[in-house]
């Protein structure tokens, strides 16, 4: 973890120290969620030279909230997230953009993106067991690119093997959400949540004696269940 990224944590948390001992309604809530996340634009995009090629991805995630009156609260949200690399079609569009190639395989692990965040959230009573909750928040976002293993089979010089070393960035950006919450029992909730966050990363990466910067827009979706535990 970075000095960036600790720094943040320890900012979020010292502001709702404070919250918390003023926050003295039912709708606070620890909550959990976990499902599938979508990649879009270019950080999905198919497109050689350009795109992420990434697919389909998992996430994992959590937040705390703390309501000052009933409608407003302020909170902390955090998400680890994976998304595979799409190695076969990569490795047909490398194979295609140069007329040596006889073959190639693309051998990679996924992408991996966190987020910390913190921001305020607006609650509204839908019917006395059914809430929506919005969020407006900002904060981290980090993000690594897979490592990748590469055997290339060229019409001269035979079999090439490479290695690209994964590289990382982090950005300050925002994350804007809605859920749907049913209140099952006194203390807990289960919730439809709708995310979505978006940063612009700078990824280095070396190669020999030299070394480019790859610039990729990482807009992603997610639409999960969870549970929310009540305070």
């Amino acid at each position: 973890m970075t000095n960036t990224t600790r720094s943040l944590i320890l900012l979020i948390f010292s502001c709702l120290s404070f919250i918390f001992a003023s926050a003295q309604h039912a709708n606070s809530f620890v909550g959990i969620r976990f499902g599938s996340v979508l990649p879009m634009g270019q950080f999905a995009s198919h497109e050689f030279g350009k795109g992420g090629y990434a697919l389909l991805g998992k996430s994992l995630g959590g937040e705390a909230v703390w309501f000052i009156n009933p409608k407003l609260g302020l909170g902390v949200d955090f998400s680890s997230n994976q998304f595979e690399f799409a190695s076969g079609y990569y490795a047909e569009d490398y194979q295609q953009s140069d007329p040596a190639f006889k073959s190639v395989d693309v051998l990679s692990t996924p992408y991996k993106l966190k987020t910390y965040m913190g921001g305020a959230y607006y609650k509204i009573s839908i019917t006395g067991k059914l809430n929506s909750t919005f969020k407006l928040m900002g904060g981290l976002m980090t993000a690594r690119t897979p490592d990748q293993l590469y055997g290339v089979d060229t019409y001269l010089a035979g079999k090439i093997t490479f290695w690209k070393t994964s590289a990382y960035d982090s950005k300050i950006t925002f994350l804007t959400g809605a859920s749907l919450e049913y209140r099952l029992y006194d203390k807990v909730s289960l919730l439809l949540q709708a995310d979505f966050s978006y940063a612009e990363m700078a990824f280095t990466y070396i190669t020999g004696s030299s070394r480019y910067i790859n610039y990729m827009q990482m807009p992603v979706f997610s639409l999960q269940p969870g549970i929310n535990i009540h305070f």
